[in-house]
């Protein structure tokens, strides 16, 4: 099965960002408010996502990131 080449994920750092209120943002206020920040995690596909999560590239992604699968971008 084809991977969706338009998903980008994002991570934002868990000890700086409130779940409840990125809960409250659409996909492209995510990927604004991620291009902004210089903490966060931006992978432009599902593929990046992959690589990155199986080799760990010495970070958390699991426990350290709040992740989001964005598609809704202009």
């Amino acid at each position: 099965m084809d991977k969706p080449s338009n998903v980008r994920v994002v991570g934002f750092p868990i000890s700086q960002y409130d779940k409840e209120w990125l809960d409250t943002l659409n996909d492209e206020e995510l990927s604004e408010t991620a291009c902004a920040d210089g903490f966060t995690l931006i992978y432009g596909n599902l593929k990046e996502f992959q690589e990155a999560l199986n080799l760990s590239c010495g970070v958390d992604i699991v426990s350290d990131y709040w992740i989001y699968f964005l598609t809704d971008l202009a």
